[in-house]
C-alpha cells in the first residue's frame, strides 16, 4: 500500500522547484501562489494537496473553482495527472466517476471533495482541513472569506489549518495584494524558470519544450502579456477609472466623526447584493467611502437590510439609494423589509460613471482600505475591447460582476444630481464635485 503514496513525475521523479516548492512547505493560514500562465502553479496546488490527504489520515479538503464544472477540464486535469495514469494504482477512489469527480475517498479515509462558487451548499455545510481554490484572481473577496470561515481548525486531522490557492495576476489593486499588504495573506510569485519543463534545473537553460511554450505567450500584446507573460499585476486596457491612483485615492480606515452627514448606495439584485456607505467631510469637502457590504445572493432582502441597519448602527444617514430607475420592484421589497429606499434620478450608466470618474479626477472620493471588494473592482472595471478593430466600445466587460461599483454609482449619481426628496432630509443639501 506504501508504493501508492509515491508519487512519479518526470524521469528523474518528482520535480518541483522555486517559490513553488516554498509554496509546497508554507504553514501560514493564506497562502497563494501567484505567477505568468505555464509556471506549474497549479500542478504546485494539486501537490500539495494529494500530500496533505495522504500524510494526514481523515484529512478533509475540498478543491474550489468559480464554478464547479470548471474545475473538470482544469484542476482536476492536473490533479489526476498527479496521480498516475493507473487508476488501479491511485491512493484513492473518485466518486462520481473520472469525468465529474465528485470526490476522491483515500485509503486512509481522507476526502477530497470538488465544490464551485456557484453550488456552495457543500462548501457551507462543511468543516474543511485545507480549502485550496484554483484561480483565485476570480473569486471577490466575500468568496474568499467565506471559505475561509470553513478551514478553521475544527476538523483537527491537520495539524495547521490553511486555505489556499493559485492564480494569475490580475489589477494592482486587487483584493489578493491588499491582504498581502495587510500582511494577512502570504503570496508567492512563481516563475518560468520554476518549472522544469521549460528550464533545465541543472545548467539554468531553457529547454525546447520552453522555447516552444514561452514563444506563444511572447506573442501576446498589452495588459495580457505583462500578466501571462512577465506576472505583473497590472491593470487592464481600456480601464474605465483609469485616474484611480492607489496612493492617493485608497485611504486607512478611520472613525468618521459623528457630525459628518452619510449616504448609502444599495445594489439589491445579482449573483451578490451590495451596501456602499459614504461619508462627506465638510472640512476638506471630500467623499470617504468609509465601509461596504457583499453578500451572495442567497441572503434574503430581509437579512440583507438587517445586517444594512446592524452595520449602521445609528450613524446619520440621509439616504438610502437602491437599484437602477428599472428595479422598482426590489426598492418595493427593501421597503417592506424596514429601508426607506429612493430610486436614482438618472438611469444612464455612463452618466453615473462620469460623475464617479470626475469625483476621483478631482480626488473628491477616497476609499477606506476596508473596503476591499470595491478597491478590486474599482481596478479591474473596463470597457470591451472590439475583437476585430482592436477597439474599445462602450460595452462594459463583465458587467454582472462589479455589485460594489454598481452601488457607489446609484448614490453618487443621487448625491451628484439634488432632487426635490433632498428637501425632505433633516440635512441641507450639498452638492459634490462639479455639479
Amino acid at each position: 500500500m506504501a508504493d501508492k503514496y509515491i508519487i512519479r513525475q518526470g524521469k528523474d521523479g518528482l520535480q518541483i522547484y522555486g517559490n513553488n516548492l516554498q509554496f509546497l512547505k508554507c504553514k501560514s493560514p493564506e497562502i497563494v501562489l501567484s505567477g505568468p500562465a505555464d509556471t506549474g502553479k497549479t500542478f504546485a496546488l494539486c501537490l500539495k494537496v494529494h500530500l496533505c490527504a495522504c500524510k494526514y489520515p481523515g484529512a478533509v479538503i475540498v478543491f474550489v473553482r468559480k464554478t464547479q464544472s470548471s474545475c473538470y477540464n482544469t484542476v482536476l486535469r492536473t490533479f489526476t495527472g498527479i496521480l498516475g495514469p493507473d487508476v488501479d494504482q491511485w491512493p484513492c477512489t473518485p466518486y462520481g466517476g473520472l469525468n465529474k469527480t465528485e470526490r476522491f475517498n483515500y485509503d486512509n479515509g481522507s476526502v477530497i471533495f470538488v465544490a464551485g462558487l456557484d453550488k456552495p451548499s457543500r462548501l457551507m455545510s462543511g468543516e474543511f482541513d485545507l480549502v485550496a481554490g484554483s484561480q483565485v484572481e476570480e473569486f471577490s473577496l466575500v468568496d474568499w472569506e467565506i471559505m475561509a470561515t470553513r478551514t478553521t481548525g475544527r476538523a483537527g486531522h491537520i495539524p495547521y489549518n490553511q486555505i489556499i490557492g493559485d492564480c494569475n495576476p490580475a489589477n494592482p489593486s486587487h483584493w489578493i495584494k491588499q491582504r498581502q499588504k495587510a500582511g494577512t495573506l502570504t503570496l508567492f510569485e512563481s516563475s518560468h524558470r520554476d518549472n522544469p519543463d521549460l528550464f533545465d534545473q541543472t545548467t539554468g537553460l531553457i529547454t525546447e519544450q520552453g522555447k516552444t511554450r514561452i514563444g506563444a505567450l511572447d506573442r501576446l500584446t498589452g495588459v495580457r502579456k505583462l500578466r501571462l507573460r512577465k506576472g505583473i499585476w497590472a491593470a487592464p486596457e481600456g480601464a474605465i477609472y483609469d485616474v484611480f491612483d492607489e496612493d492617493r485615492h485608497k485611504v486607512a480606515s478611520f472613525p468618521i466623526p459623528q457630525h459628518w452627514p452619510r449616504a448609502v448606495g444599495i445594489d439589491p439584485a445579482g449573483q451578490y447584493r451590495a451596501a456602499v456607505w459614504l461619508a462627506w467631510d465638510p472640512d476638506n469637502q471630500i467623499l470617504n467611502v468609509y465601509q461596504e457590504l457583499l453578500e451572495p445572493f442567497g441572503t434574503t432582502v430581509q437579512r440583507f437590510v438587517n445586517k444594512v441597519i446592524e452595520q449602521t448602527a445609528n450613524a446619520p444617514v440621509f439616504a438610502w439609494v437602491c437599484g437602477a430607475k428599472a428595479e422598482r420592484d426590489w426598492r418595493t421589497e427593501f421597503e417592506a423589509a424596514g429601508l426607506p429606499v429612493t430610486e436614482p434620478p438618472i438611469a444612464d450608466v455612463w452618466i453615473g460613471i462620469d460623475r464617479v470618474y470626475e469625483l476621483l479626477q478631482d480626488f473628491k472620493l477616497v476609499v477606506h482600505d476596508c473596503c476591499g471588494n470595491l478597491l478590486s473592482e474599482i481596478g479591474e472595471y473596463s470597457r470591451k475591447e472590439n475583437k476585430r478593430t482592436g477597439e474599445f466600445t462602450d460595452a462594459i466587460e463583465n458587467k454582472e460582476k462589479y455589485h460594489t461599483l454598481d452601488a457607489l454609482r446609484y448614490i453618487t449619481v443621487w448625491l451628484a444630481t439634488p432632487t426635490e426628496g433632498l428637501a425632505q432630509v433633516n440635512y441641507s443639501p450639498v452638492r459634490v464635485g462639479r455639479w
